[in-house]
């Protein structure tokens, strides 16, 4: 997946450990009432953020962004609901840094950027994590259909599996089933050829064909001396463990015994 030009820019301002740090959000829930702001004064041990005093008594801290956008100052009142804004303010802002911190890492899924702020912020309300979720797909950071092709591409290149474990993992990492056929049809039934792929001889096969036999004869390997039973068994599970289906395993397990007994043939 690729991202926008300002998104390094973006994320060096917003992933700093000030803004993401789970401490700063430990007292942000803790106040409910209203009253008047008596001080408010910049923390000792992270300088972004300020102590809010209601009535001479810490109330809840805030990024200095959201306090100098809603124009925080000593004398004024605030309600009950104006601080309740602004707590989900400061919470939005602190968890659109932690989204782009994650995304610094590797692209995620919408479901995954939605579950790691629930857990890390465990008092922020659903409203506001989905508020960061579409922010973050408004400036195409998050784009379930782009991180599908990632994730394929990712395990086809590095570690090749079937369709039916590709599936379950986009699954779990909250993709849409629509997306996921799709994404898999995409990347797994067009022919080897027409991705550029040399390595399999063997013509007319999918990709996922082609990635399945080419494990299948390294592994075949080690199952020389097995008998029919034993080498379908071994070979078979090794497939279907890997994620690819009983048709594809069967076809593709009979094809590599046929090769291996046809090379021990003219070997002797």
């Amino acid at each position: 997946m690729q991202y926008p030009a300002s998104f390094l820019k973006v994320l060096t301002i917003m992933s700093d450990s000030k803004y993401t740090n789970k401490r700063n959000f430990t007292k942000e829930h803790s106040f409910k009432g209203s009253g008047k702001i008596t001080a408010i004064e910049v923390q000792k041990t992270n300088a972004e953020r300020v102590n809010i005093f209601i009535e001479g008594i810490y109330a809840f801290s805030l990024t200095m962004l959201v306090a100098a956008e809603h124009h925080l100052k000593s004398g004024l009142e605030l309600s009950a609901k104006e601080i309740g804004e602004l707590q989900a303010a400061d919470l939005y802002n602190l968890g659109l840094a932690a989204a782009l911190e994650l995304l610094s890492r590797r692209p995620r899924s919408e479901a995954e950027i939605y579950q790691r702020l629930k857990r890390r912020y465990p008092e922020g309300s659903d409203k506001t994590f989905k508020r960061v979720v579409e922010r973050l797909k408004e400036l195409n950071y998050l784009n379930d259909t782009d991180f599908a092709r990632y994730w394929i591409e990712n395990r086809l290149a590095c570690a090749p599996r079937g369709r039916l474990l590709l599936q379950q993992e986009l699954l779990k990492l909250g993709l849409a089933r629509e997306i996921i056929e799709t994404a898999l049809a995409t990347y797994l039934e067009v022919p080897n050829d027409a991705q550029g792929e040399t390595a399999d001889e063997e013509s007319g096969l999918s990709i996922e064909e082609g990635q399945a036999l080419i494990l299948a004869r390294k592994k075949a390997r080690g199952y020389a001396g097995e008998d029919w039973a034993g080498f379908y068994r071994k070979l078979g599970g090794f497939l279907l463990r890997r994620g690819y289906d009983y048709g594809l395993t069967g076809r593709i397990t009979k094809q590599v015994w046929k090769e291996l007994k046809e090379s021990q043939s003219s070997s002797q």
